[in-house]
């Protein structure tokens, strides 16, 4: 089975990549911010994280975490967003371990990972190879503009308070370039893929 993580930053693409990699090549696909919403899940392990760090505050009337109370609690705290952050990153890892696991045993030949700092949490052990995703920043804020209506100085600010390329590039194994057509990036997906 080949593993591989796929990263880069806000407005990039990746979620379209990743729907590559589903749809056209049959990859085994998870992300991490998704992973995090099952494991916050009433008697899931970061539930009780979750409570213990927040507080019974965070629960809304079905006893579920919500998600805007924890935003509001981490925008008066930013303090807890590094203990949070301690606790999230270790049981998300867990998890796609013991997702690897299962995929192997149902003979998965491509398993792909997306999060945003997959580099910076070690995944590198993980997996095969680590792609980057790289769009130049103008692409990149006329696309958060669009899909999410942004204004320029928001969007700037977001690229801002990231990781440059040079991070990027210097922690991946492969550079995707996704500035063109969905045709083109399906292809260039194509021909990595056929060299496995």
């Amino acid at each position: 089975m080949k593993i591989i993580g796929i990263t880069g930053g806000v407005g990039s693409g990746k979620s379209v990549v990743l729907s590559i990699l589903k749809d056209e090549f049959s990859a085994s696909v998870y992300e991490a911010d998704k992973l995090v919403h099952v494991l916050m899940k009433k008697g899931e392990p970061l539930y009780f994280e979750y409570v213990d760090l927040f507080g019974k505050e965070i629960l809304d009337k079905d006893e579920e975490i919500d998600h805007k109370k924890v935003a509001t609690a981490i925008f008066n705290d930013p303090g807890l967003l590094i203990k949070l952050n301690k606790i999230v990153h270790p049981a998300v890892k867990v998890k796609i371990l013991d997702l690897i696991e299962e995929e192997r045993k149902n003979d998965t030949e491509l398993f792909v990972i997306e999060a945003a700092l997959l580099i910076q949490d070690g995944y590198k052990d993980i997996c095969d190879e680590i792609w980057f995703i790289h769009v130049p920043h103008e692409i990149r804020i006329e696309r958060l503009m669009s899909s999410r209506g942004y204004s320029y100085e928001k969007c700037k600010s977001i690229l801002e308070n990231q990781p440059a390329s040079d991070f990027y590039y210097k922690g991946s194994d492969r550079v995707i370039e996704n500035d063109g057509k969905c045709e083109d990036l399906v292809n260039k997906i194509g021909n990595i893929l056929h060299k496995y």
